[in-house]
């Protein structure tokens, strides 16, 4: 039997968890999730309503406000986004044998070898999953169907809002070639625009084409291309696998050209990175500094760690001399700082504590732990390193 795959997508995650976080926003049908109106971040996610004025998550917060200016624009917290994601992770897993997340509001499920319990189709399953979600979290999903990865992501794609889209093994050609060559993975808006310059709009016409005559007018990039029209993609899903990075940024209502504050801002960021490395159990052996200046240069500053660690200390002290010498820079070319952001990658899975550890670091970690504790109880905000008192909220 072919590999029988489904793509789960929460609908409008971000923006439903805020509302069931905060009951006044209910009722409101125009509204954008990411920051307040006044703010320079981008748009995390927009209500169905405020998606008809052309509001697209990762859009300027700027531009949104221009395309709909009677929105309500709202800021949510990354904790509540969390919780809501891993319940609807612990859901999923009691329907199929391997769940791999994609992100905080999607994810793949490999019903591979489970023909016995679902012989002809699995919309059965797909709605029960839908049902189930929206009973126990609160939320809607939409589902694909597919014997690939990238089929599956397209089906749910086209059932959106809510809906269940299911395209067996031999319909992919049919499937993709009602669709507009954009909706295809790895073809974004610049190369969308390239490719319609070359009368080339819609899958069907790339399944038409011999390969060398698309090279013709493509190059190299035919062959990928030309394999996805017709329905090839990954079918293999790696369960447990750690995830790529953890990282936190933000853009600043105003240019900041204070360092301390800067500093403060990057303190709190580590204090989160590492929080979520422990509660995830992962760890880190690389951290990077990213910088943006006022004028849009993005500066990037990476270091490596001589063994992984989770701890706020390690983190920090890796990563304070980057950004002094980041802002060193800053300083020379008197500018003021956009953005600023921290992330974690190269990371292992946590391992069991070493017996012989210094008794200072082992202190430290029973501080992290206990920390966490509390903020689990009380929320992220209840205690952190004094460095970050009094700091604004963005």
């Amino acid at each position: 039997m072919p590999p029988r795959l489904m793509h789960v997508d929460l609908d409008a995650f971000f923006v439903e968890v805020c509302r069931q976080r905060n009951p006044e926003l209910r009722s409101i049908d125009l509204l954008v999730v990411g920051g307040r109106r006044e703010s320079r971040s981008v748009v995390q996610s927009a209500s169905y309503g405020a998606r008809k004025f052309g509001v697209r998550a990762g859009m300027p917060i700027a531009r949104a406000v221009a395309l709909c200016p009677d929105a309500t624009f709202f800021k949510g917290e990354f904790a509540w986004y969390r919780d809501a994601s891993r319940q609807v992770r612990g859901i999923l897993e009691r329907f199929a044998p391997t769940v791999v997340m994609s992100g905080l509001d999607e994810g793949y499920l490999d019903f591979t070898g489970t023909e016995r319990l679902y012989p002809v189709s699995l919309l059965p399953v797909a709605q029960s999953i839908r049902d189930t979600v929206r009973a126990e979290a609160g939320l809607d999903v939409s589902v694909g169907i597919g014997p690939n990865r990238m089929v599956a992501k397209l089906a749910s794609d086209a059932a959106k809002p809510r809906g269940i889209t299911e395209v067996r093994a031999g319909w992919e050609e049919g499937f993709l070639a009602g669709l507009p060559l954009r909706a295809m993975p790895g073809i974004g808006p610049a190369t969308a625009r390239r490719l319609a310059t070359l009368g080339l709009d819609d899958v069907w016409q790339v399944q038409q084409m011999r390969e060398a005559q698309l090279a013709r007018l493509i190059g190299d990039e035919a062959r990928p291309l030309k394999l996805r029209a017709h329905g090839w993609g990954g079918t293999i899903l790696r369960g447990g696998r750690p995830a790529r990075s953890v990282s936190r940024e933000t853009t600043f209502g105003t240019d900041v050209r204070d360092p301390d504050e800067l500093e403060t801002m990057l303190l709190l960021f580590v204090t989160r990175v590492s929080a979520q490395l422990r509660d995830e159990q992962l760890m880190a052996r690389t951290v990077t500094l990213k910088l943006r200046h006022d004028d849009f240069t993005t500066v990037t500053r990476s270091a490596t760690l001589r063994e992984a660690t989770d701890l706020d200390r390690d983190l920090f002290e890796a990563l304070r001399p980057l950004f002094l010498a980041a802002f060193a820079t800053v300083r020379q070319r008197n500018r003021g700082v956009r953005l600023i952001g921290v992330s974690a990658t190269n990371l292992t899975r946590a391992s069991a504590p070493d017996l012989f550890e210094a008794p200072q670091r082992a202190r430290l970690r029973q501080l992290s732990r206990a920390v966490d504790r509390v903020r689990e109880k009380f929320g992220d905000d209840a205690m952190g390193p004094a460095g970050i008192l009094g700091l604004k909220k963005s």
